[in-house]
């Protein structure tokens, strides 16, 4: 009877075990309905369930589940409580203006090691710029999923009717300058302009593309002084004294030369029927920015990540899958066909597979983009640096950008000013 009794228990203890250790453990992702861009896009989940379908199979004992239904511009703030609460998920994509907040609070996971050791994620030669966008205070504490570039759209068909030439792939502020000149007409001598240069290049483009950050790395200092600065702000207002008080309409009105967007617009307006809605009166085509002297055909990138909160206690769990979600092939060429922005990796944007995707799944008529264009784009640009106060002080140096006065003198004294301001606001 003691024997029996014995065995009964512990058979029942072993199944007991067996059967809780059949049960998967369940990983929870951190997600959100649209794009990250801000554009049009209708699958929102769709590459996300394609990739769990593909994992789940792959590894049986891990269920991954996600909250649907959370718009992009209520992720910030639901992934906030949720970190304020502790129940925030497992792993979570981050939002380029959310990283540098999540990093310094010290609740993301670093994640150097494992993408050191995993053959599979090193081999997808992930862009510098986009680690860099995903490093805070040298510590790499997400991995790049997609990232967004931008870039210069051309009015080929108000190019053509002005007689000019498309720019060069390695064209320059000068080269820009003389084209708005020259598209900056009042044809009918009505006392107003009825063609325009430029929309949309502001301060941070005339910044970027010559090169420079208005802030030091640790966002300790504001970098407003420089010469190469000055030079930049003097060449955005050479720009806007084109137009002087003149109001410029909307690029897709059709009357503007040249505009400032992201490649996800590229991306999103390329298509039909979204290309018909935007620009039906006119073609465009899509280019690299001009180069400042200093800087190079290349503007700001932001990057969308994957990060793994150092709570969770299915971190390998969360690392098996965001290297699935990496690195298969399939999902790749599924991402960049069916998302707006542009794939992190190097490898991915030389692949013929994905050639093949932006020569077909486009339809603007003219040359495509090429992807070597676009690498060399993502590589070029810069990284903004990556500091829990950049989006205040950026909000305050737009704040103080209408009363910057073009002339040499006032300029110089508005940017010192403008420093100092921003210096202030930093050390609090």
């Amino acid at each position: 009877m003691r024997k029996t009794l014995i065995l009964f228990i512990f058979l029942a203890t072993f199944a007991l075990v067996s059967c809780k250790s059949q049960d998967p453990v369940v990983l929870n992702i951190g997600t959100f309905a649209g794009s990250a861009w801000n554009v049009p896009n209708p699958e929102t989940y769709f590459i996300l369930d394609e990739a769990i379908s593909r994992f789940e199979k792959q590894y049986p004992q891990i269920q991954v589940v996600y909250k649907s239904g959370i718009l992009r511009s209520d992720y910030s703030e639901w992934l906030s409580q949720k970190v304020l609460t502790g129940s925030e998920p497992d792993c979570f994509f981050i939002l380029p203006e959310d990283f540098p907040l999540f990093a310094d609070m010290g609740i993301l996971e670093p994640l150097g090691d494992f993408l050191e050791k995993s053959k599979r994620l090193t081999d997808m030669q992930f862009f510098d710029s986009t680690l860099q966008a995903s490093t805070f205070n040298g510590i790499l504490y997400a991995l790049p999923e997609e990232c967004d570039s931008s870039l210069m759209f051309v009015n080929t068909t108000l190019l053509d009717e002005l007689g000019l030439s498309f720019p060069a792939a390695n064209w320059t502020w000068d080269d820009l300058l003389s084209l708005c000149k020259q598209a900056t007409k009042d044809s009918n001598n009505d006392g107003h302009l009825d063609t325009f240069g430029i929309s949309g290049f502001s301060w941070s483009e005339a910044v970027y593309t010559n090169g420079q950050n208005l802030f030091n790395d640790s966002g300790t200092r504001a970098l407003l002084d420089s010469e190469e600065v000055y030079e930049s702000f003097k060449f955005l207002f050479q720009l806007q004294n084109l137009t002087k008080d003149e109001r410029i309409p909307d690029f897709w009105d059709g009357n503007v030369l040249f505009s400032i967007a992201k490649y996800s617009w590229y991306r999103a307006y390329g298509y039909y029927p979204y290309s018909i809605l935007k620009s039906g009166k006119f073609k465009w085509k899509a280019t690299v920015l001009p180069r400042g002297p200093e800087g190079s055909n290349a503007a700001e990138l932001d990057t969308l990540a994957l990060g793994i909160s150092q709570r969770s206690k299915h971190k390998q769990e969360a690392k098996l899958f965001i290297e699935f979600l990496l690195t298969d092939e399939t999902l790749q060429g599924m991402h960049l066909q069916r998302s707006r922005g542009l794939s992190a990796s190097q490898k991915n944007l030389d692949s013929e597979s994905i050639q093949a995707i932006l020569l077909n799944d486009i339809t603007l008529e003219g040359d495509e983009i090429s992807t070597q264009t676009l690498a060399r784009a993502i590589n070029e640009s810069v990284v903004y640096p990556s500091f829990r106060k950049y989006q205040g002080a950026v909000r305050l140096i737009n704040t103080y950008f209408p009363d910057i006065v073009g002339t040499e003198d006032k300029l110089r004294n508005s940017l010192y000013h403008l420093n100092n301001e921003l210096n202030a606001y930093l050390e609090e």
